[in-house]
């Protein structure tokens, strides 16, 4: 990989907030383009051009990995022009790829789901077979899922919290979203501010090398994989038979949210979506808001022509 597509992704790295995830499947991308043009001898335009059309038409990638990758290159493309490494290109940005993109619904967990999870994790707590480091870490636990159940944070932002981010007085926390993005969340439930208080309590106990807010047992950070474990081990625990995710803990506070008659405009503030247009794809599982709309305003409802019995 050339100088220039390691600057791009430290820059990427540094000042746009991305996971580590993020930025290896940007590497990966990249590497597969310096790669392409090398063995042809092209320009970087030309290879990306070249490399999509090759990617389109003899591999089974799926539309949502092509656009991704063209995301990439765009990205990459763009940060060369604006260091005046390349020349602007007309032809490549003029062209436009056509990855038909099938239209996915957010996956939820039913509120029954949810409300058996926590049900699952308080009496853990108060079990006897329970040992004094399992209470500690279940603490902590109870702490992260009660924040993520009822903000709709992502894992990503949950993990970035530090000591300072949380105002024990306004009960609010600041929050760092994509492309450092900041917002900042209320705590509407009294249960996650006691979990939250709960965890700050025992917190010492994890030994805490820095700020860090959540904590794994090493003292330090607590990483996206290590909430997505947390999140499945209570799930087992809690004998829910689901393939969720955390990120259906989001996609089930926007849906709910909607439900009980928050507009759209609040749920893109409160989700911190940069367009609203990713926030309309929850109006498509609202059924209960859905329903209220109908019951409400639907003319044939108040018409008296009866034409059944």
């Amino acid at each position: 990989m050339n100088k220039n597509m390691q600057q791009f992704l430290a820059y990427k790295k540094n000042y746009h907030n991305l996971s580590n995830r993020t930025i290896k499947a940007y590497q990966s991308d990249l590497v597969a383009l310096d790669h392409y043009c090398s063995q042809h001898e092209v320009t970087i335009t030309q290879g990306i051009l070249a490399l999509m059309e090759n990617l389109h038409q003899a591999t089974r990638l799926k539309p949502t990995s092509l656009k991704r990758k063209m995301i990439t290159y765009r990205m990459f493309y763009k940060f060369l022009v604006t260091k005046k490494i390349i020349e602007r290109d007309s032809e490549f940005e003029q062209y436009r790829a056509n990855y038909i993109i099938p239209k996915k619904m957010p996956r939820t967990l039913k509120v029954r789901d949810i409300h058996q999870l926590l049900n699952c994790m308080y009496q853990r707590l108060t079990q006897p077979a329970t040992s004094v480091y399992q209470k500690r870490n279940g603490v902590r636990d109870i702490a992260l899922l009660e924040l993520l159940i009822s903000t709709g944070i992502r894992i990503s932002e949950a993990s970035l919290i530090n000591l300072s981010d949380y105002d024990l007085v306004e009960n609010s926390l600041l929050i760092y979203g994509k492309n450092r993005k900041e917002r900042m969340i209320y705590l509407s439930s009294e249960e996650a501010r006691q979990a939250l208080l709960a965890y700050l309590a025992i917190r010492e106990q994890f030994q805490p090398k820095d700020q860090s807010f959540f904590l794994n047992k090493y003292g330090e950070r607590l990483s996206i994989y290590g909430i997505e474990n947390i999140f499945t081990k209570y799930l087992q625990l809690a004998q829910i038979d689901t393939k969720a995710t955390p990120h259906y803990l989001r996609h089930t506070f926007a849906t709910e949210l909607l439900n009980n008659g928050a507009n759209i405009r609040e749920v893109q503030e409160l989700l911190g979506h940069s367009s609203i247009v990713t926030t309309q794809i929850y109006t498509e599982v609202s059924i209960e808001r859905k329903k209220y709309v109908l019951n409400s305003f639907n003319y044939r409802n108040e018409m008296d022509v009866k034409t059944s019995k």
